[in-house]
């Protein structure tokens, strides 16, 4: 979005522009202006109309995320001009300026007994759950903002990961920032309640879809606020200030949270597909949504750095949930040790660069996530132990949240780690790294745990009160320092 600045030269006052700064300024505020789209959903759900109009200059061509969704579009015009797509884009052509298009997609819901992956539309019951990208044309160049303004109909509600506002009749309008068009992200229409929760430093925009009880839904509600509070004990505030919460329930698998994975297009966005057959406590013990909201400490990584993304929040999960007092201490060092027990048998002899490189083909997800897990675990306690107490992963991910972690583009974990390197003003993150990720076999966790005094036997943990790292180990599970209590 452009964004004006008056710049006066030494022999210039403010108030003295002339004419022709002022036609500069002009063209410039009416090239920021925004495209603006009218979304018009029917009673089924299933179609939309949409008018995109262009504010200044209209764009060369509207593109799509979806590869499929030249197959859901009916037709989209300019004027009397039928437009037909090539792929995931349509040519405009030569377009006067403030030209609108006008387009109907009719949507084709997925019809798989499960959702399996990440963003796609389907059904949930009377909801409908769409893939941006599967009915979103928009412009190939966005370097302007859109606004999204949601025409629908009686009782149906609309979210969305976009920054929300209310207009004066009542509709909701959208506003869509710069994260990249194909970063992929859900839009969600129904009968569903939506409710705005506050947790520190953030709003969780919640949809909980297909109707639960009122008892279940005050059950989950609870559960997400509790979770998002426990996470923001890492340093004081939620790692993001918005956040869509989109649940709804699945048929795949027997634990409470079968299915959940996070999303950054138009914005962050934590998606729950769970097993409403389970009683609330479950959910309570349960480390899936405390795993996903932990991912949005980092900005979005890039896929061939799995490590990274999934070794911090699987680490994370334990250490958060024993802050918040969902699970006690000892119950955070049991499962961390069992994960790091798992992720060494699965592939011992691959280094970890090897497993990470390989992780699709052979499924070897235990060992990628578990021995990232095991690198924080380690990079922790030395922080704390070389700084006394000074830096810690708390400390330096709040830095990162200051600094550098850029929404609108994907990071490198070698970019990443350097930047937390460079807040502690040490090394540890690097030097660990470099020593251990083209080496064979798991990372040493024993010798971690050894060093912490942590020793687990069975369900049984007990804790060496003089191990040389005592005081950093009990340091983990606490809320903290730069955590309001």
């Amino acid at each position: 979005m452009t964004r004006l600045v008056p710049i006066f030269s030494s022999g210039m006052r403010a108030g003295m522009l002339t004419a022709a700064s002022w036609m500069l300024i002009g063209t410039a505020a009416q090239a920021a202006s925004p495209h603006r789209y009218e979304v018009s959903v029917d009673e089924s759900l299933e179609r939309i109309a949409v008018r995109a109009c262009f504010g200044g200059k209209a764009p060369d061509a509207l593109v799509a995320e979806s590869d499929g969704a030249r197959f859901y579009l009916e037709s989209m015009r300019l004027g009397g001009r039928l437009l037909e797509p090539a792929g995931d884009r349509v040519n405009l052509g030569a377009v006067r300026e403030d030209a609108c298009v006008e387009y109907q997609v009719k949507l084709q819901p997925a019809q798989s007994r499960a959702q399996t992956g990440g963003p796609e539309t389907r059904r949930v019951g009377r909801d409908m759950l769409t893939s941006i990208g599967d009915w979103l044309w928009r412009p190939q160049d966005q370097e302007t903002d859109l606004e999204l303004r949601f025409q629908l109909p009686p009782g149906v509600e609309v979210s969305a990961p976009w920054r929300r506002h209310t207009e004066t009749d009542g509709r909701p309008l959208f506003l869509v920032g710069a994260t990249p068009r194909d970063w992929p992200g859900v839009v969600a229409f129904g009968h569903f309640a939506r409710r705005d929760v506050q947790v520190p430093g953030a709003v969780l925009h919640l949809a909980l879809l297909d109707g639960p009880a009122p008892a279940q839904q005050a059950q989950l509600e609870k559960w997400i606020e509790l979770t998002a509070h426990n996470v923001a004990l890492l340093y004081g505030r939620f790692p993001v200030a918005s956040l869509q919460v989109v649940v709804a329930p699945t048929a795949r698998g027997s634990g409470p949270v079968p299915w959940s994975y996070v999303s950054r297009g138009g914005g962050p966005a934590v998606h729950l597909f769970i097993n409403s057959a389970r009683p609330s406590g479950d959910f309570d013990r349960d480390w899936s949504l405390t795993h996903e909201m932990s991912h949005l400490f980092l900005p979005y990584v890039v896929s061939r750095d799995a490590w990274l993304f999934e070794g911090l929040p699987t680490y994370l999960q334990n250490v958060l949930m024993a802050r918040g007092r969902a699970t006690s201490v000892e119950e955070a060092w049991r499962r961390m040790q069992s994960g790091f027990q798992r992720g060494a048998r699965t592939a011992p002899n691959l280094s970890l660069a090897r497993a990470n490189e390989r992780i699709g083909y052979e499924g070897i997800y235990q060992r990628v996530y578990w021995a990232g897990a095991a690198l924080m675990l380690a990079a922790d306690l030395q922080l704390r132990s070389r700084s006394d107490g000074r830096h810690s992963l708390d400390t330096a991910l709040e830095q990162l949240s200051r600094c550098c972690a850029s929404a609108e583009r994907r990071w490198n974990a070698q970019e990443i780690i350097a930047r937390l390197d460079a807040v502690t003003g040490m090394t540890v993150l690097g030097d660990l790294v470099r020593a251990q990720f083209e080496a064979e076999g798991f990372p040493d966790y024993e010798a971690v745990l050894a060093r912490a005094g942590v020793q687990v036997e069975g369900t049984q943990v007990q804790f060496d009160a003089s191990a040389p790292w005592a005081a950093e180990r009990d340091a983990l599970m606490r809320p903290s320092a730069i955590a309001p209590r």
